[in-house]
């Protein structure tokens, strides 16, 4: 099949290419060619800032395509360009959203499912500012695309992720906590690092994209993707260290403390303030989606970062110094034992 791939060179785009290569399709990838990708004549090439008309013109003359994967839209325009000029040209239009849709919505506990996704909005409050606009602007691509499937029938479908873990990760968020244990010293968690991902190994993402370019069942629709498991922080970073042959010191601290002295929490990229868990039962049914275990990704994804780390913290390492001193400040402080404080209390 012929394939229009937007971004394609970056962690969930690349994978995406490389299945579908795999596969024997035929793959043109529009981007700005700012990020390099080992793809090289294999693919054809559009370049150009997708939020201009004339690079999306000039996609379309590169001829018909029978699906468009959109990677990187980021806002209804970007989704709402996309559809003018596409939907004469394509037969399939899939989108990659995100679960952060659900985080937004008023009264929702996990784990979410699709239908959660209409509803009151949470209004934006101070210090969630960026969250809740990334959250709200890619509602608002979905809902452009539910218009253009409701109005013109254009065939799409999104495909909601939660945290995406896997090699060529750009944003290093796994890094983080890999670095940190190989380079020893302990670890701060958040909350006690007790906030429970549904996290997705990457091939999954490209493998559910790959798997379902051609299946008129899931036009019109929304899914879920995520792996079974219900995972905390904590026992990722239990997990990956002792597929790391390390036992790091934890030490677990209010977010609210970390907030007030200073360091919040952008060190541990995988704390969050919600539960992100999802439902995928639609998926499982309709896209014939199959999670990869995390006992099995996490053995992939630690081979990779051996394989590569050249032995320095690098990833969110602005604030490891800090991080060191308020352990060593932590272990310092003794707090008598209940026996004691009865005691001294008669």
């Amino acid at each position: 099949m012929k394939v229009l791939v937007f971004g394609g060179t970056r962690f969930i785009g690349r994978a995406i290419v490389a299945r579908l290569l795999r596969e024997g399709h035929q793959v043109t990838l529009l981007n700005r060619g700012l990020s390099p990708d080992p793809f090289g004549t294999r693919v054809r090439r559009v370049i150009g800032d997708r939020r201009k008309v004339e690079t999306l013109e000039s996609a379309v003359r590169k001829g018909e395509y029978d699906v468009v994967v959109d990677v990187n839209a980021y806002h209804e325009s970007e989704t709402t360009n996309v559809i003018d000029r596409f939907k004469n040209h394509i037969g399939h239009l899939i989108h990659i959203s995100t679960a952060a849709v659900y985080l937004i919505r008023e009264g929702l506990f996990p784990p979410f499912c699709e239908s959660d996704f209409h509803g009151r909005l949470l209004p934006k409050q101070p210090g969630n500012e960026s969250s809740w606009l990334y959250a709200y602007h890619k509602r608002r691509c979905e809902e452009a695309l539910n218009r253009a499937w409701e109005e013109d029938r254009l065939a799409f479908t999104s495909l909601r992720l939660p945290m995406v873990v896997g090699a060529h990760d750009y944003t290093r968020r796994a890094d983080a906590y890999l670095e940190r244990i190989m380079s020893g010293g302990p670890l701060l968690l958040p909350h006690g690092g007790l906030n429970s991902w549904g996290f997705l190994w990457v091939e999954d993402v490209a493998e559910a994209v790959v798997g379902n370019l051609a299946n008129s069942s899931a036009f019109g629709r929304s899914y879920n993707l995520a792996q079974r498991e219900s995972t905390t922080v904590r026992q990722f970073i239990e997990l990956v260290a002792n597929l790391l042959e390390r036992a790091p010191q934890l030490f677990s601290l209010p977010s609210e403390w970390l907030e007030a002295v200073g360091l919040g929490t952008n060190f541990s990229p995988y704390s969050h303030d919600h539960d992100v868990l999802l439902d995928c039962r639609a998926a499982e049914e309709d896209l014939l989606f199959r999670p990869t275990p995390i006992l099995d990704w996490a053995e992939h994804l630690v081979s990779d970062f051996k394989a590569r780390w050249n032995g320095v913290l690098e990833a969110f390492s602005a604030t490891r110094p800090f991080e060191l001193l308020l352990a060593r400040e932590v272990s310092k402080i003794r707090l008598p034992s209940v026996a004691t404080a009865d005691v001294s209390s008669r």
